[in-house]
């Protein structure tokens, strides 16, 4: 009985399309797990958004149930009250996601609806959660706010500052506040944890994650999968030194010290690191040597489509490198559309030399349109 399932539809959908282009889908046809009865996936997802905008309380905060993203997390509203700040974003991100979609798809009347509803629940989020310098986690059942400075342990929760960002709720001076909250509480140098102090005892209204050993899984660990939608979020804010960070931390690199204080080989990403790096630094940023995370693909896309910056729209790929400051040049290369794309980025330029050349001519903006099957775009891009 977790809440969030339905959130994850319009963002994979929305992978897909920019990679393909292929709207038809929205028109396909699909039955239901209980019924026979079929209608269109566009219809489908439109269900899904009233489904999660109907699951909320009188404040207009998203239900948790037993669990959100956070599986353990399941005493938090088991009988029936608790809410998921984590939920509350997501939902206004979603929305926001399915707006752009349904611009693209022509139906500008529902884009209108839902994008007013996920500016009305961001003004939600910022009355209900915002909890001085960061925002909070969630509301129990007995209406006990917690993931804020009143809290000994689960004081700062990642995933409801990088979400945040997501779905733009927080103001100018709040953004500052976070990263600074981020960068005193959460930052390890294996990645940042996914909150912070770990539960070292029992607490009956959040739930089983208090149970594990601190720094382990859930309970405060470097949790890569938070990780990868902490690099998005900062990637959407413009902050691609600070998203490249989180993204390079996740990898060991090929100091002996780091090698041997993760244990493990960089040839894979883990589910999680050891975190609780305050409470028991000998242990931190051991890796769990579990391969079961759905980081790889959040990390794909973030290197693809941020770092590299080919990111598929509905005009064709909008070109927008974000590399660290530290970059002075890289080439990259991916297939797109059944085309073929090589890149080149140049960072070392002026503002006089910025510009984007596809196959040796200028091209007018950062969008290269019609694009054409086993087609070769060589594209050269200098950053100022």
């Amino acid at each position: 009985p977790h809440t969030d399932h339905c959130v994850w539809l319009v963002i994979c959908l929305q992978a897909y399309l920019n990679e393909t282009n292929d709207y038809s889908i929205l028109e396909e046809s699909i039955a239901f797990s209980d019924t026979n009865n079929a209608q269109s996936v566009y219809q489908h997802i439109e269900l899904s958004m009233q489904w999660l905008l109907n699951a909320r309380d009188e404040r207009g905060l998203s239900f948790i149930a037993q669990g959100d993203w956070c599986d353990p997390m399941n005493m938090v509203g088991y009988k029936g009250k608790g809410v998921s700040g984590w939920l509350t974003q997501a939902l206004s991100y979603a929305l926001q996601c399915w707006s752009d979609i349904c611009i693209n798809y022509k139906a500008s009347e529902a884009a209108h609806l839902h994008q007013e509803s996920a500016n009305g629940i961001n003004s939600i989020i910022n009355t209900h959660l915002w909890a001085g310098s960061w925002y909070a986690r969630g509301i129990t059942d007995d209406n006990v706010t917690f993931g804020t400075q009143a809290d000994e342990e689960g004081k700062i929760f990642l995933n409801t500052q990088s979400w945040a960002f997501l779905c733009g709720a927080p103001s100018p001076t709040q953004v500052e506040k976070i990263h600074q909250a981020i960068h005193e509480q959460l930052t390890t140098p294996y990645g940042p944890m996914l909150f912070a102090p770990a539960f070292t005892a029992m607490r009956d209204d959040i739930g089983r994650v208090t149970q594990k050993f601190p720094g382990s899984a859930e309970n405060g660990s470097v949790y890569n999968h938070a990780g990868a939608f902490y690099a998005t979020s900062l990637y959407a804010i413009n902050e691609p030194d600070k998203a490249y960070d989180v993204l390079r931390k996740m990898i060991p690199n090929l100091e002996s010290s780091d090698l041997k204080q993760r244990g493990q080989l960089p040839i894979y990403i883990p589910n999680y690191y050891r975190g609780a790096y305050y409470q028991h630094p000998r242990t931190a940023g051991k890796s769990s040597q579990l391969f079961n995370t759905g980081t790889a693909a959040w990390f794909l896309r973030n290197v693809h489509e941020q770092l590299v910056g080919l990111h598929g729209c509905k005009a064709g790929l909008l070109i927008d490198p974000k590399p660290p400051s530290h970059w002075h040049n890289f080439t990259a290369k991916k297939k797109f559309r059944g085309a073929f794309i090589e890149l080149t980025v140049n960072s070392q330029c002026t503002e006089e030399e910025a510009a984007i050349k596809v196959n040796g001519k200028q091209l007018t903006g950062n969008i290269l349109k019609h694009i054409e099957k086993n087609q070769t775009y060589r594209i050269e891009v200098s950053l100022s």
